[in-house]
């Protein structure tokens, strides 16, 4: 692949080479800058990847050296532990990320990998040791120490990991709440909040606020998608929820016409997909048997890929890119 990328661009400057456009002592300056470019993003690749390696192997044989005797341990010993842990990565992932926070310097794409990856740890292992303090109380403070030192994490270090720390701990963050307040014997309050909570990813990655643009919005149509099809198992409040997957489906895919991002034509197909057959299952009250609802899925599923094929065709796609990793 490599080759056949180098064979590409020299093919593309020899054209423009004939065309008068550059001259052979330009296209061979080119040639060399873009291979010692190539060369010196492969080496520090490289040495990203082995020491992630190596850190995630130093990881492992701590955790396992700690599970090995971790029912010995005390309460207080557990806590110190972690939060030794989490003051540990917290400092590796300042010293990386430092010179961005001073403002003095911008931070390479290594550094804030490094820096967002441990900053992730970070919150997890902080959230952990809240815990291990706390029990057996609650999960809903160790849930919000968690969900504010990874929002800060990737405030200060923008990657997808990052990104996808909040998700989880903001997630858990809601769950957290309503079994804190004694919710466990119905799914509304959960699914109603879930899709609170996916709407306002969707509206904070499409004011683009977030570097990772496009992964914010992933989360917000996942979590979206989730809040209305998680109280579905309650029979009285199928019809609502059925229809808010309607809804949700007709609003990703209206969204699409002025955002042209495939999460959002993805997110509309698969949320007719399921309303559909989910609709119909419950008008005839199961008689059209498991077989039917599968044909009748397909044939929903095709029409819906048709509808996002017309949608796409209106006009070009100008769907921006995430800016880091």
């Amino acid at each position: 692949m490599a080759q056949d990328g180098a064979e590409a661009r020299a093919h593309a400057l020899h054209g423009l080479v004939d065309d008068g456009v550059l001259t052979p002592s330009q296209a061979t300056a080119v040639t060399e800058a873009l291979r010692a470019a190539e060369d010196s993003g492969a080496g520090v690749r490289w040495t990203e990847l082995v020491g992630f390696l190596g850190g995630g192997l130093v990881f492992a044989g701590a955790v396992a050296l700690v599970s090995a005797s971790w029912d010995d341990l005390t309460q207080v010993l557990r806590t110190t532990m972690l939060v030794a842990v989490s003051l540990v990565a917290a400092v590796g992932g300042l010293v990386a990320a430092g010179e961005r926070l001073l403002g003095s310097a911008t931070m390479t794409d290594a550094r804030r990998r490094i820096a967002g990856t441990l900053f992730v740890l970070t919150a997890c292992t902080a959230a952990m040791a809240m815990g291990v303090a706390l029990e057996p109380d609650s999960f809903l403070a160790p849930t919000l120490v968690g969900l504010v030192l990874a929002v800060a994490g990737y405030a200060a270090a923008p990657t997808v990991v990052g990104l996808l720390a909040c998700a989880v701990f903001s997630l858990w963050a809601v769950t957290s709440t309503w079994d804190f307040f004694g919710a466990w014997n119905s799914s509304l309050p959960y699914g109603l909040s879930v899709l609170a909570l996916g709407l306002v990813w969707a509206v904070v990655a499409l004011s683009g606020v977030l570097p990772n643009r496009r992964v914010g919005l992933g989360v917000g149509a996942a979590l979206a998608l989730l809040g209305v099809q998680v109280p579905l198992s309650d029979t009285d409040l199928a019809e609502v929820f059925y229809g808010l997957t309607l809804v949700v489906a007709a609003l990703a895919l209206l969204l699409y016409r002025w955002e042209r991002s495939w999460i959002l034509l993805v997110t509309g197909v698969i949320g007719v997909t399921l309303a559909v057959p989910e609709a119909i299952w419950d008008w005839t009250d199961g008689a059209i048997g498991g077989a039917a609802v599968i044909l009748v899925a397909g044939v929903v599923l095709l029409a819906a890929s048709g509808l996002g094929l017309l949608l796409h065709r209106e006009r070009p796609s100008v769907e921006s890119s995430d800016t880091t990793a």
